[in-house]
Formats: structure tokens, sequence, C-alpha cells
């Protein structure tokens, strides 16, 4: 099985680095990412070049511009047997009412060992995963077509995400992996980790899309970004009755009268702008 190790650093986006590795489609690869917090201890200064990295980009083969690679999120594994998590202020719901505190968990087999008193269920998942944008070079923050930032907390083992291809091989990056997350990631961090993170990629012939899409065992979620929380709710829900309308024939109306009734919104992010939320519907509802 290839392993592509978090020496192979980026820190954009972009359709010009070239590949770590190349994997054919159903191929089963580890992608290897790094410890983004370990210097990260005075909330004055940001240790910038260590929080924007990333691994990869990953060439798959047949991946074309026009076609659909889905992604298998098969297992995350801590790399060092512990994360952080870190309040940062000015940031998050809390703002300026917390001070800079940066806490080391240990994770002992499918628990988080937040104290001596309280331990929390492992749950991980992925922060950002993308291919190359179609013209240019985006941030390792920026959230697009391509993928990026994701701030999905069910971007974890056993969840699949769907990403539409604009260069040849897509070229796939990933980073910003945690044992835990709450939905709205509310003081501005999750239990931050280093990951050894296991994929499949297979290309999907058949499926049209324009936007990233997230399936897990039991909800398709589609995911929206904006400058207010209401801004991302528009995109998320247009997305999700645009899903709708191609794969049962609904028209708007309809769409929306389906999304109202059975659709759940949960907020993703609001720890800095853009905002990001999901939507989400029973997988079928829209045959998948």
């Amino acid at each position: 099985m290839q392993k592509i190790g978090k020496e192979f650093v980026v820190r954009t986006f972009d359709a010009t680095h070239p590949p770590a590795a190349r994997v054919s489609s159903g191929e089963v690869f580890v992608m290897e990412t790094n410890d983004r917090f370990r210097e990260w201890n005075d909330g004055g200064k940001w240790p910038v070049s260590q929080l924007t990295v990333m691994t990869g980009p990953v060439y798959i083969e047949g991946a074309a511009p026009g076609s659909v690679v889905a992604i298998d999120v098969l297992d995350i594994r801590p790399a060092q047997g512990f994360g952080y998590v870190v309040a940062i202020p000015g940031h998050g719901a809390f703002k300026d009412r917390v001070e800079f505190r940066k806490k080391i968990v240990p994770i002992e087999g499918n628990h988080i060992r937040y104290s001596d008193t309280l331990s929390l269920p492992y749950a991980p998942n992925i922060g950002k995963i993308g291919f190359a944008p179609a013209q240019g070079s985006q941030p390792s923050g920026a959230t697009g077509a391509f993928g990026g930032q994701m701030s999905n907390a069910q971007l974890g083992p056993g969840a699949t995400i769907y990403l539409p291809v604009f260069v040849e091989g897509g070229l796939l990056t990933i980073e910003d992996v945690h044992a835990k997350m709450g939905d709205g990631e509310i003081a501005a961090s999750a239990v931050e980790i280093a990951a050894e993170v296991t994929l499949r990629c297979r290309l999907v012939s058949e499926m049209k899309l324009e936007r990233p899409l997230v399936v897990t065992q039991k909800e398709v979620q589609t995911m929206g970004a904006g400058e207010t929380v209401e801004a991302a709710v528009r995109v998320a829900v247009d997305n999700l009755a645009g899903l709708l309308m191609d794969r049962t024939g609904a028209d708007i109306t309809e769409a929306a009268m389906l999304v109202s009734i059975a659709a759940d919104l949960r907020v993703s992010d609001i720890s800095a702008k853009p905002c990001h939320v999901r939507a989400a519907l029973p997988r079928e509802m829209v045959g998948m």
C-alpha cells in the first residue's frame, strides 16, 4: 500500500504542484498529515508557516476535467497518540472573553482523555480535502467547487466525499484532521491531530457534479459557505434542492417542500469567515 508522507508539503490547492504520488481508481493508500499546532504557544504569535501546511497532491489515474471522483474515507489514526485543543482570543463565538490556552489531550484507543474525570469518544474527521481548482491557486483555508475547507464533523471513516475534477489527475490534497469536532467549532478549535488517513479514490462515470457532496451511511449532505450563516445556508439548501431536482425530477417548488420537511441544517464552523453549514437528507430520498 502506498503511503504519501507528511514531508510532501504544499500550502495551496494548485495545479502547478508536482504529484507526490499516483494512484489508480480503486486503489487504497495512506496520506500522513502534519502536527500543525506543536509550536503554537502564544495567541499573539500565529505560526502561520506551520498552520498552512497540507499534504499532497496525489494524482488519480483517469481523473479528467468534467469527471467526478468518489473519495472513501476508510480510516483515520492519530499519528502521535495525542491532540491539541486551543482557545484563541478574538476568534470563535466567545471572542475576547477567553484567554489563549492550549491543552494536550491523550488519545487512548477509542477515547479522548480530556481530563482525569472526562473522556470523550474518538470521532475523527478531515477538515480540508480538495482537488486543484480550474484556474489559479487557492490558499489552504479556501473553499469552493474544488473542495478545500470542509469543516464537516461527519467527514470521517465510513463517509465518502464526491468531488468534481478540474485538472488532469485531480491532484488531491488534505489536512486539518481532528480526533473530535463539535458542530460549529465554537472556540475555533477541534481536537487537532497529526494523522494517518487511509483513503480510496474511485472514478464515478455516471455522476455529474458541480460542487462537493458528502455521503455518510445514512445521509447525503451538501455544504455551503458565506460571510454570514444565512448566506451559507442559502448555498447549502440551494445545492440540496438542486440535487433533488436532478435525481428525482422534482421541480423547484416540490424540492423546496421536501427540503423543508425532511432536511436537517447543521452549523459546521462559525469560528472564522466564511461561515460553513451543511444540509442533510436521508440517502433514500435522492436514491444514493
